[in-house]
């Protein structure tokens, strides 16, 4: 086998392990995860809770995904009645779907949003850096500005 045979081999094999990879990535990410602490990080590093705590975020098999976040605590359980109401009844909640796409390498997750009660959000993708613990049991979802994380979303795997 030539120089050029055992190149292009060895590329070939680097693009099924990355593959691989990113298919056992995607496995693992499968199922529904409830959400248990989300912080804002400051550009010193300085945490404070996020504007939700409670939530609910779905990896299924046909890979789509689906998310719904709210701020339960002082949350009204009356319907709005008034354009006041609406208003702070839409901005403790957010639910956004659509595909997902994996890349193991770079530890992101791409959800490809289809439709979200944030208007501006149909048509993007929304980055999220992920860890997995070893255990499977909690996923890490983070938002970065370059290499500074903004945002992280601990989830627990619903059993």
């Amino acid at each position: 086998m030539g120089p050029v045979r055992i190149v292009a081999a060895l590329m070939m094999a680097g693009a099924v392990a990355a593959t691989l990879a990113a298919a056992d990535a995607r496995a693992r990410l499968l199922g529904s995860w409830r959400l248990v602490q989300y912080d804002v990080f400051d550009a010193s590093g300085q945490a404070r809770p996020g504007s939700f705590d409670n939530g609910l975020i779905t990896y299924d098999a046909s890979g789509q995904m689906s998310a719904q976040l709210m701020r339960g605590r002082n949350r009204a359980r009356t319907a709005p009645g008034n354009d006041a109401e609406r208003a702070a009844a839409y901005g403790s909640y957010l639910a956004y779907y659509g595909p997902f796409t994996v890349d193991e390498a770079r530890g992101v997750v791409v959800h490809k949003v289809v439709g979200s009660s944030y208007p501006h959000w149909v048509g993007t993708d929304q980055v999220r850096y992920f860890t997995l613990s070893a255990d499977g049991r909690r996923l890490d979802l983070s938002l970065r500005d370059g290499d500074r994380v903004t945002q992280t979303l601990r989830w627990e795997r619903v059993e």
